[in-house]
């Protein structure tokens, strides 16, 4: 059960959305489009599902040329961003809804037990009889999703479902979804080795957050630029990004990205951010024959302790401090340089504070100045 599409491309009054952008989902992914908004994963997602056609291109469902199948005519499962669900109808009903119109005409009996079977997933089963409009927006969107899910699709697309309710219903979903759908790693009767249900069919998610992606995906495809700019395994995007670009989004917060010049000592590299600011690494200049490079620190590789000998540590005021659940982003300046520091636990700082972080010499990356992309680590 594969899903493929080939040197699609689309374009919305003379702007180029999508340019011969070329994608393939194995069966049993879950797979993440990542991109900020404009990107075009929302049209991407709805060219695969069969809502929209390219205008040139093909997408194929298990080599199967689909691209001018109607969307009805596909066995797919569609999830909004908005809760879209019938208003006169129960929640009951409108998970039922896609049963009571499909082709297979399933008995009543069958219907109740596979709107149970859903319902239970998604913690739905005491509020199955009340209207989208006495459920909570949690409620209603776990609706809409089970709406989908109870089809048993081949191919299920999601569109941002999570972007419209608080952080703490967010949290909630990500760890249901990802029990549900997430992984994809299934024995023969459907039961995955943490002892949940897995449901059937390849998985395709589209999202701005990077967040849903760490927790969720099995995949990503980082949306950049008209095209797919990286696609893999997610901790191997994590890890290993390609670009610039790739590594600055997809993490946590975003990673930090300054411009740095290479100096030698002693035939080793020092990389100059400031007078004040240099970080010698453990690489000839065999592996760094350039001047300036753009130097990449992950906010959470930054630290307000020295936890060892080789972290580099320097002075930087603090302008703004911002608590995230039970985390703590710390924006800082140094000179002319701001990075963002992560800490898993609440502090509390006041803007104009002057706090010493730390830098691990061997957790950077560097990428070419010019053109963005990977061109070493230093661990």
């Amino acid at each position: 059960m594969t899903l493929r599409a080939e040197n699609i491309c689309k374009s919305y009054d003379g702007k180029v959305v999508l340019e011969n952008l070329s994608l393939q989902v194995e069966a049993g992914s879950f797979c993440a489009l990542l991109g900020a908004s404009g990107s075009g994963k929302t049209t991407l997602l709805r060219i695969l599902a069969g809502i929209e056609k390219p205008d040139s291109g093909r997408v194929y469902y298990d080599d199967q040329d689909v691209t001018e199948v109607s969307v009805q005519e596909r066995s797919i499962a569609f999830v909004y961003q908005q809760f879209v669900n019938y208003p006169s109808m129960t929640l009951y009903e409108n998970i039922a809804s896609p049963l009571r119109v499909s082709k297979n005409r399933f008995l009543d009996s069958e219907i109740r037990e596979k709107v149970n079977k859903v319902a239970g997933l998604l913690g739905l089963q005491e509020v199955l009889h009340h209207l989208p409009e006495q459920a909570s927006g949690g409620q209603r969107q776990r609706c809409a999703i089970a709406r989908a899910l109870v089809k048993e699709a081949q191919f299920i697309f999601m569109d941002a479902p999570l972007s419209n309710l608080d952080y703490k219903l967010r949290e909630e979903l990500r760890t249901e979804l990802k029990q549900i759908l997430g992984g994809r790693q299934r024995s023969e009767e459907g039961v995955s080795g943490d002892g949940h249900p897995r449901l059937k069919g390849v998985v395709v998610y589209a999202t701005p957050e990077p967040i849903d992606v760490l927790m969720m995906a099995s995949h990503v495809g980082f949306l950049h630029d008209r095209k797919v700019l990286q696609f893999g395994e997610v901790q191997e995007v994590y890890q290993h990004p390609a670009h610039a670009a790739v590594a600055s989004y997809f993490s946590h917060p975003r990673m930090n990205l300054i411009e740095c010049t290479v100096e030698s000592q002693g035939g080793r590299s020092v990389l100059k951010v400031t007078d004040e600011l240099k970080i010698e690494v453990g690489l000839g200049r065999d592996r760094l024959p350039d001047s300036r490079y753009l130097l990449g620190i992950r906010p959470h590789h930054l630290g307000l302790r020295r936890v060892h000998d080789r972290m580099i540590p320097f002075k930087a005021g603090v302008e703004l401090a911002e608590v995230v659940g039970s985390n703590t982003e710390l924006h800082l300046k140094h000179g002319n340089v701001r990075m963002t520091l992560f800490m898993d636990r609440v502090e509390q700082f006041a803007v104009g504070d002057i706090v010493t972080p730390c830098i691990d010499p061997a957790q950077l990356y560097l990428f070419d100045l010019t053109t963005g992309e990977f061109v070493t680590r230093t661990g």
